[in-house]
This record gives structure tokens, C-alpha cells and sequence, in this order.
């Protein structure tokens, strides 16, 4: 069993990051369906090709496009879709 902090923080246990591949610094998005918490990891691998659509302008990609780009990423690769 693990604590979450006040912070909102909760250490994942080493034989689960073990077995997803996760190491520090990896971006990973939490999702919610049915009651259970899940993790999805995300690379970026996964992410090429996903933020490029959001700088067609030739702006400066934002942070907030960063975050939307994991986010919709992670949600695909969650359907199972990526």
C-alpha cells in the first residue's frame, strides 16, 4: 500500500517501473476510467509528428501545446489507438 502525499504524490513501486520501462524524467499521463487509476507512459517516439500540427502558424510552440499534444497522445495510446 502507498501513501499519497499532500502534494498529491505517490511513489511507484521499482518492479512496476521495472516492467513499464519507466526511468526518471519520463513523461508519463494518469488517467481515470471505472474507478481505477491508470498510467500511461509516453516517449518521444510517441510524440513525433503529434506537436508539429500545432505549429503550422510557425509560432513558438507553447508549453500548453506541449501538454495538449502528451494529452491527446496518451489518450490515444490509452484506446489503443496509437
Amino acid at each position: 500500500m502507498h501513501k499519497l502525499t499532500a502534494k498529491r504524490q505517490v511513489t511507484i513501486p521499482q518492479s512496476i517501473c521495472n516492467k513499464l520501462g519507466l526511468e526518471p524524467g519520463d513523461f508519463i499521463q494518469v488517467y481515470e476510467r471505472d474507478g481505477v487509476a491508470h498510467l500511461v507512459k509516453i516517449s518521444s517516439d510517441d510524440l513525433a509528428g503529434f506537436i508539429s500540427p500545432a505549429n503550422q502558424e510557425g509560432y513558438p510552440i507553447t508549453t500548453q501545446a506541449i501538454k495538449s499534444a502528451i494529452k491527446r497522445k496518451a489518450a490515444n495510446k490509452f484506446r489503443g489507438k496509437a
